[in-house]
């Protein structure tokens, strides 16, 4: 077999906003995005999202790795977030792993993804149920 034998389809490709473009709208990508320019809108299914250091973008984000060392302001839902030196987030995130370098800054709020309700487990015991647990008390007479 050659070394080019092996096809690899797999392999999602990288999509690439450049530094003097600006695009408005909806981003369905099931591979990379990479904003070096300004990005407005919602980036949905995407693998991983890059703002570099020149790179601006407002909206919403649902991807599985983000990271950012540029400027993002509005929601951010991935399973990890890395904000660089760079950096600057202003919103909110949904992680289960956030990474702030020196430097960076979160300005808003980081819930963790899928965050667990809390649950009351036996809240209370109603009185009927009380009295039937506790022992009866009987009394002899001689």
């Amino acid at each position: 077999m050659g070394m080019f034998g092996k096809k690899t389809a797999s392999n999602p490709c990288l999509s690439l906003i450049a530094k003097e473009c600006r695009v408005i709208g909806e981003f369905d990508l099931e591979g990379d995005i990479q904003f070096d320019g300004q990005g407005e809108g919602t980036i949905i299914h995407a693998r991983n999202v890059v703002i570099s250091s020149t790179g601006h973008f407002k909206g919403d984000i649902r991807a599985e790795h983000v990271t950012i060392n540029g400027y993002v302001e509005g929601t951010c839902i991935a399973h990890e977030v890395n904000i660089l030196s760079s950096g600057k987030m202003k919103g909110q995130i949904q992680s289960e792993q956030l990474t702030i370098a020196k430097g960076g800054c979160l300005m808003g709020e980081n819930k963790l993804k899928d965050e667990p309700s809390l649950k009351v487990v036996n809240e209370e015991k109603s009185v009927s149920d009380e009295v039937a647990s506790k022992p009866k008390k009987t009394s002899a007479s001689a």
